[in-house]
């Protein structure tokens, strides 16, 4: 697995995938800790989704001042290196996608490392939203 995608319009704004994405890389249920975030349309219910598309180029390991952002051989996501990071959000502002985030709490930028190899948040999501990319894609 390298990639997911989302499929919107089957999501019921449960939001299974930020809370298991939370307490697996927080260890808390803190949704400013997840690096999946969902825009709930409370009235239309066509809810809309933010997260990494895990770019071959990306804006945010160009924007790095100190090349914290590396890809990861064995998964095949871009990984923050928080040794490395010196937390400026250089990278945060440059994701094209706003799929990065600002993690006020713990002062760091957030965004997807697909766990692993295995997302947590598509093996949450009980409706397959959240489904594997083709690689073409």
């Amino acid at each position: 697995m390298t990639r997911f995608t989302v499929r919107s319009d089957l999501c019921t704004g449960c939001l299974n995938c930020q809370a298991v994405c939370s307490l697996l890389h927080s260890g808390k249920h803190d949704r400013s800790a997840s690096a999946i975030r969902v825009k709930l349309e409370l009235f239309s219910g066509k809810h809309s989704h933010i997260f990494c598309r895990q770019c071959e180029s990306p804006e945010c390991r160009k924007a790095c001042p100190v090349n914290a952002i590396y890809k990861d051989l064995q998964s095949r996501a871009w990984i923050i290196n928080y040794d490395q990071c010196t937390g400026c959000g250089i990278c945060v502002e440059a994701c094209s996608y706003g799929a990065m985030f600002w993690h006020e709490i713990e002062g760091k930028p957030l965004k997807c490392d697909l766990c692993g190899g295995t997302p947590a948040c598509m093996e949450a999501c009980s409706f397959n939203v959240i489904i594997p990319a083709e690689e073409n894609s």
